[in-house]
């Protein structure tokens, strides 16, 4: 399910749906917006109390667009009395002061690195040096770092029976989630430093999955995925 109001008025597609049908129907909400606090499109405190008593009881919400999207005191509440079934944060409102009474609740808590991959950070480098390439009519074009260092283990050795086992043992093993709560939780004050100091991690195209003694490309997983998608959408469930 996606709601997207200045893409759905743009593009006028029939892929968009409400927020009223995103916040009822979804069983996890991820939050990738911008943060406005005027307009018709402000996303200030867009989930607050009213947002969280509309979200089903089994539900979790994930935020990794700007900490004050998301109203901290509501947010403790709906998850003190089991209002939601959880959530992760990686961004907060007041960082890097953030509320350690909110961290204890979540489930998955990091320091506002979620667009920190090192391929994130090679491509957003190149569109800054491309634009301005581009600005001043330089003959360079195209430009792109010339090394990306590669990944410790670019080879991912995939394990467990059901389609749910096997995406989550690729997942963490390009790169582990929990490793980043865990030095949060054990140093919220090093917020920043964590921030600054963020260990190596490349996106999942930049590994190989192994299964049955063969080599597959992260594409395989990925039509996996769209299968059981499809498979999951026949049966109604969102």
């Amino acid at each position: 399910l996606l709601c997207d109001p200045p893409r759905a008025e743009k593009e006028g597609s029939k892929d968009f749906c409400s927020m009223e049908t995103i916040i009822s129907e979804s069983d996890y909400i991820s939050l990738h917006v911008p943060l406005t606090r005027t307009g018709s499109l402000n996303t200030f405190h867009i989930a607050d109390k009213d947002f969280f008593a509309k979200m089903k009881p089994d539900a979790f919400l994930i935020n990794s667009s700007r900490g004050e999207v998301v109203d901290t005191e509501a947010l403790k509440q709906a998850l003190r009395s089991k209002q939601i079934s959880g959530a992760c944060l990686d961004v907060w409102e007041n960082e890097p002061d953030i509320d350690l009474e909110l961290m204890k609740l979540l489930d998955i808590a990091s320091p506002h690195i979620a667009g920190y991959s090192t391929d994130g950070k090679a491509n957003g480098t190149a569109m800054s040096v491309n634009a301005i390439v581009k600005f001043f009519g330089l003959s360079m074009e195209e430009w792109y770092p010339d090394f990306v260092p590669p990944p410790e283990c670019p080879f991912i050795k995939l394990t467990g029976t059901s389609f749910e086992e096997q995406v989550a043992s690729a997942v963490f093993q390009s790169y582990n989630p929990m490793r980043d709560d865990q030095r949060l939780r054990l140093n919220p004050g090093d917020f920043e430093k964590q921030r600054g100091d963020y260990p190596l991690r490349r996106e999942f195209d930049s590994y190989t999955v192994v299964a049955n003694g063969h080599h597959y490309d992260p594409a395989v997983l990925e039509a996996r995925s769209e299968e059981h998608t499809s498979e999951l959408q026949s049966r109604q469930v969102i």
